[in-house]
């Protein structure tokens, strides 16, 4: 069970990476932009699409697994699956949106729960590996993501009290918001394909997911997901765009 204790520390997480996420734009520009090779910003190209899917957790009132990741899987998860486009700014930054469509279900002592999510949000992700290293050569990366959105949700609760069983449903009725932060990994199969697997938390600004109320904290839910990314490139490019600059580590972008 979660109470208001997990939704401080979740809130406090997530101004830290907005903070982060903040500062590094000025610190990426510094990086490829302050040199004479300059970065060449190409609205064409830098494009990535990505289709995924995997498994949606919910934590919330009607949920006994949240500390158990292995149980949390196999009896609170359910599939999930989405779409995603985002836009390459330099090396570091890429930003984009996505939607993605969810079901959730979770029990406790006295009832269980099942729902269904389409969620569309704007999210913006840093390449870790670049920022630390410019000359970056490698094939695997990771990447931060903090975002926000609206969803939409319909969820049905059936109460299972000694004797009597009922059912309520619950649904949003008009768009909620939610905020997100989580991490991706990619390994680049070739210059035009990568394979990518992530994690991202989502804290819905709604209480009645699980179609039951808390008024110390609102429900959340995460996305455990595999994919596949096409890279759109309307020329050759090579990490090699970058050549040493006076005794600095050399600038490669990463395509």
């Amino acid at each position: 069970m979660r109470g208001q204790n997990m939704g401080s520390k979740t809130n406090k997480i997530f101004l830290y990476f907005l903070i982060v996420f903040l500062a590094i734009p000025f610190f990426s520009a510094a990086q490829y932009w302050g040199s004479k090779k300059k970065y060449k910003f190409s609205l064409w190209d830098g494009w990535a699409f990505n289709a995924n899917f995997g498994k949606s957790s919910f934590y919330g009132d009607v949920s006994i697994y949240d500390d158990n990741f292995s149980e949390k899987l196999s009896k609170e998860s359910d599939w999930a699956y989405g779409i995603a486009v985002r836009k390459e700014i330099n090396p570091v930054i890429s930003i984009g949106p996505q939607i993605l469509f969810a079901k959730l279900k979770g029990e406790n002592a006295r009832a269980y729960f099942e729902g269904e999510i389409i969620e569309y949000n704007f999210n913006a992700a840093i390449n870790v590996v670049n920022l630390l290293i410019p000359s970056n050569d490698a094939r695997f990366y990771l990447l931060g993501v903090v975002g926000a959105g609206q969803f939409l949700f319909s969820s049905k609760k059936v109460v299972l009290d000694p004797g009597v069983e009922e059912e309520v449903k619950e649904d949003t009725g008009v768009p909620e918001f939610v905020y997100m932060f989580g991490a991706e990994g990619a390994f680049r199969l070739t210059e035009n394909i990568d394979l990518m697997a992530g994690i991202v938390l989502r804290q819905a600004r709604n209480d009645k997911i699980d179609v039951t109320t808390n008024k110390d904290d609102w429900d959340y839910y995460s996305y455990l997901m595999g994919g596949i990314t096409y890279n759109l490139k309307t020329k050759a490019t090579t990490t090699r765009n970058f050549k040493k600059i006076r005794g600095r580590y050399p600038m490669k972008r990463r395509s």
